[in-house]
C-alpha cells in the first residue's frame, strides 16, 4: 500500500508547445516505480491558463478537484467543475483549461505509459 498527501507532492511548473500559456504546475501522485498500470497527475491551472489541442494513445480521466475548468473537443465546449469528472477516449482531439475568472486542479488519470501529441 502507499499512501500520498496531494499538498506534500513536489510541484513543478510545466511549459512547451503542449502548455504554452504557462501558468501551470504538475504534481506527479502515482506512476512510474508507483504502479505499473497507472498514473495520477495534479494539474493545477491559474486563471485563464490552459493547453494546446492534443491527443492521448490511451484514455484520459479529468477530476475537477477544485475551480472551474473548460474543457473542449473539436466538436464541443463546456464548463465543468468541483466533483465532475471528464473522460477523453484514445486518440480524441481535446483541450483543458482553467476559465478566465478562477483557476482550476485537474486529477489527471491515465494508463501508465500513455503518449501525448500535440495536434
Amino acid at each position: 500500500m502507499k499512501i500520498v498527501k496531494m499538498e506534500e507532492a513536489a510541484r513543478e511548473p510545466v511549459g512547451g508547445a503542449l502548455f504554452p500559456s504557462g501558468n501551470v504546475a504538475r504534481q506527479s501522485l502515482l506512476g512510474g516505480k508507483d504502479s505499473q498500470q497507472l498514473s495520477f497527475t495534479l494539474l493545477r491551472f491559474e486563471a485563464g491558463a490552459g493547453n494546446a489541442f492534443h491527443i492521448h494513445t490511451h484514455d484520459q480521466a479529468l477530476v475537477v478537484v477544485s475551480g472551474v475548468a473548460v474543457v473542449a473537443t473539436e466538436h464541443e465546449q463546456r464548463e465543468v467543475g468541483p466533483c465532475e469528472v471528464v473522460l477523453f477516449p484514445a486518440g480524441e482531439n481535446h483541450w483543458h483549461a482553467a476559465s478566465a475568472r478562477e483557476g482550476v486542479t485537474f486529477l489527471s488519470i491515465t494508463p501508465a505509459g500513455t503518449t501525448t501529441i500535440v495536434t
